[in-house]
């Protein structure tokens, strides 16, 4: 992503993710959503998911984080995190 990262520019792009690889709407994603709640979500769609994050944002994400992580923020929050992380390591 480029230009001004910021917390809510991930949390809003990862909704887009998420919603076109599970087809829903994304008005219906909320920040407190559980990933595992929001349709019949298989582990290829999660695989499709962590894809998508990473040549969206250009980062290494471990998918681990889709299955184990609680609700769609603490998502965003490690991907913005992970961000940040390699922003620094370019500086």
């Amino acid at each position: 992503m480029a230009g001004q990262l910021t917390h809510q520019a991930v949390s809003h792009a990862l909704k887009g993710i998420v919603a076109r690889v599970l087809q829903i709407p994304e008005s219906t994603i909320t920040d407190d959503a559980r990933i595992t709640d929001l349709s019949l979500v298989e582990s290829i769609k999660l695989l499709r998911i962590a894809g998508r994050i990473e040549r969206t944002f250009g980062i290494e994400f471990d998918n681990e984080v889709l299955f184990r992580t609680g609700t769609l923020s603490e998502v965003a929050d490690e991907i913005y995190r992970l961000c940040v992380q390699e922003r620094e390591k370019v500086a």
